[in-house]
């Protein structure tokens, strides 16, 4: 069985007076963090409609800024800057070895969040150290730049069995990977988040950054399914 895995973050709505200037900048410099890393998981590739009209894209403030200004959320021509802008890439050709990186930032409007999500490629070894210590300081350096009210590393067949990520204000469940705003600690509470921890030799919690173990769970292995659940009823039960 194939799992896939994605880095998932929210942000609630922004403030009315930020510019689109400041916006482009700031997202700009989070898509930035991924040149660090390899090729795999780069936004190589700017998503078209047409697959042939796709070229690689050249990585600059100023392609990107252009590229976002034409993402606004438009019906017609009619446009919605206050719905924010959107844009998608991926980073390879090869389907298997393919990252997409799927953005919406901007977005004013108190009923919808701000999103950047990383569907990482399949080919990748989840269940390996060194991938997922790469992993693990990726999502660090997001969450430390982007801020978002909630994030997580998912296990897409594990996700799909709580329906949503978010229920109001609390997560539905944890995942191999967390990020909770104070707002989220505060809701589930500090001191049960700690002493949680605490009892459980596996997990680390840091700067809101919840980790439950060094390799991504595995949904074919009946310990770590048997864990999530234990885990799950420990903290939202």
């Amino acid at each position: 069985m194939v799992q896939r895995h994605s880095i998932v973050l929210w942000r609630k709505a922004e403030k009315k007076a930020k510019e689109f200037e400041e916006l482009a900048k700031e997202t700009y410099e989070i898509m930035t963090i991924f040149q660090s890393y390899p090729i795999e998981i780069r936004p190589n590739y700017l998503a078209e409609k047409l697959k042939n009209d796709t070229n690689k894209f050249e990585w600059n403030y100023e392609n990107f800024k252009d590229v976002l200004k034409k993402g606004v959320n438009k019906e017609n021509e009619r446009e919605f800057k206050d719905l924010g802008y959107s844009l998608s890439f991926f980073s390879s050709m090869s389907e298997h070895n393919s990252c997409s990186f799927e953005i919406t930032v901007g977005n004013k409007n108190e009923r919808f969040y701000n999103t950047i999500i990383i569907n990482l490629p399949v080919s990748l070894n989840y269940f390996e150290i060194r991938t997922t210590d790469m992993i693990r300081e990726l999502f660090g350096k997001l969450v430390q730049v982007y801020r978002p009210y909630w994030g997580c590393v998912s296990n897409k067949i594990l996700s799909r069995k709580y329906g949503k990520f978010l229920d109001g204000d609390l997560p539905t469940t944890v995942h191999w990977m967390n990020y909770w705003s104070e707002n989220i600690i505060s809701k589930i509470g500090e001191d049960k988040i700690q002493k949680i921890v605490d009892e459980n030799s596996m997990l680390t919690f840091e700067e809101g950054r919840l980790f439950i173990k060094d390799t991504a769970f595995d949904i074919e292995n009946y310990e770590d399914v048997s864990y999530h659940e234990f885990l799950h009823k420990q903290f939202f039960a």
